[in-house]
């Protein structure tokens, strides 16, 4: 997760730091409202969506090509000249036969049925594998886009603790630029404290306006991945319990069922029924053919409609059905390779991030604990200057390492909120079911 803060100049007063103890962050909506609009409207869902329904429709398509079916065709032709012949017998009456009428009409209408056609029902088979692997794929893109909006919604909600935090920082400066103020015109203070008090103030300023920028840009990117537009009109904490997680184990028991593992297991699969399919090229294809055909010049048949039936066989077989055989084969192992790349990621992913939060426990628990000690400090501090026994410089430095203490408080608590829900998105589970956990708003 992205850090904050990270070239902050720093100065809190005491008084209102601690009340940061508890630190209330600015909150948006529910985190699912974020995750419900990045399902219906973020573009890499958009694109997976139709990545599936394009496949679908291509397996449709391959299955057509093996099943029965129909085509017509008709003709009107206006010859210039007309042809007939008398067949009759002398003396018979006339029994005229039209060899080419002045106006022709011709039409037919075939069904044709493949029989025998292995290496196309195996076609069927790869697409339709192909397809699901494509199903999948949407899936492991929506943990993907999960993944991006809860990370930039624990962002936001960070930078907004970060503006509270500087804004009460800022307020409390000017306090101890009043305070330095007063000391010199009572004659207990030098004008350089003054001058130290009001640059105090500037950097407040300074660090205020660099926090809003980071909520601007947190926000808009959170919005751009959701759809939605955050509201930072209501106001809640940000905290985790510091609760363990399960065993590793727990969580990559499941690998094998995870989207993107199951989507490189297809997608190997498919390959593997194009090899076949190939491989299968070498035999020959048979088909039924049945046509009915119709004209108004039926010639010496005597019969305007009449039918054809008949049966196809095709075979060849030529060089570039080895080399097709080799090519798909390739492929096929590329798949598998991929397949292997994907199993040893999703399983790193989940090993990082399990090991992520057991970091974040201990590196949130520490910063609380520096918190407290800072903040203890700060008041000693404050007291001791307003006693006239520490310089300004003193307090001033107290003050810098509460506001520091408070700063890694705050991006450590994001940080661990955060790093609990990758961890569940790397193995498979959709925060929608995952949402009423205790740490996460």
């Amino acid at each position: 997760m992205p850090q904050i803060g990270r070239n902050t100049p720093i100065a809190a007063p005491l008084f209102l730091l601690l009340s940061l103890c508890s630190l209330p962050s600015l909150a948006l909506q529910p985190v699912e409202e974020f995750l419900a609009g990045a399902r219906k409207r973020n573009p890499d869902d958009l694109e997976a969506r139709a990545n599936l329904a394009q496949q679908q429709a291509r397996a449709d398509s391959t299955l057509g090509r093996v099943l029965p079916g129909v085509t017509a065709s008709g003709s009107y032709i206006r010859n210039q000249y007309g042809s007939t012949i008398d067949i009759a017998q002398p003396g018979q009456p006339a029994n005229p036969i039209t060899l080419v009428p002045t106006n022709q009409w011709d039409g037919s209408a075939t069904l044709k049925v493949p029989l025998i056609d292995l290496a196309g029902f195996r076609r069927v088979s790869a697409a339709r594998t192909s397809a699901e692997a494509f199903g999948h794929q949407l899936e492991a893109t929506r943990l993907l886009v999960e993944g991006q909006v809860v990370q930039g919604y624990y962002q936001v909600v960070a930078n907004l603790a970060l503006v509270a935090a500087s804004r009460s920082a800022l307020d409390v400066s000017r306090e101890g630029l009043r305070l330095a103020q007063a000391r010199y015109q009572a004659g207990t203070a030098a004008a350089l404290d003054v001058d130290r008090a009001r640059a105090d103030v500037e950097q407040q300023v300074q660090q205020l306006a660099n926090a809003e920028l980071q909520v601007a840009l947190a926000a808009r990117s959170l919005e751009s991945t959701s759809s939605v537009q955050p509201d930072v009109s209501t106001v809640t904490p940000l905290s985790d319990d510091l609760h363990p997680e399960p065993e590793l184990e727990t969580f990559a028991t499941g690998l094998a069922r995870l989207p993107a593992v199951a989507a490189a297991s297809a997608n190997t699969r498919a390959a593997d029924q194009e090899t076949d399919a190939q491989r299968l090229a070498f035999l020959p294809s048979i088909a039924g053919t049945f046509t009915e055909l119709g004209t108004n010049a039926p010639g010496f048949t005597g019969h305007n409609w009449y039918y054809q039936a008949a049966l196809t066989f095709t075979w060849s077989l030529d060089l570039t059905n080895f080399a097709d055989v080799r090519v798909q084969s390739a492929a096929a192992d590329a798949a598998r390779a991929r397949e292997l790349r994907t199993q040893l990621s999703a399983g790193d992913a989940i090993h990082r991030e399990w090991n992520t939060v057991v970091a974040g426990i201990a590196r949130s628990r520490s910063a609380r604990a520096g918190r407290e000690a800072a903040f203890h400090a700060a008041t000693q501090a404050r007291e001791r200057y307003r006693a006239g026994t520490i310089t300004q410089l003193d307090l001033l430095q107290a003050q810098r390492d509460a506001f520091n203490a408070e700063v890694s408080r705050i991006q450590a608590d994001a940080d661990l909120v955060n790093a609990r829900a990758q961890l569940r998105l790397s193995s498979g589970q959709s925060l929608f079911a995952d949402s009423g956990r205790k740490g996460t708003p």
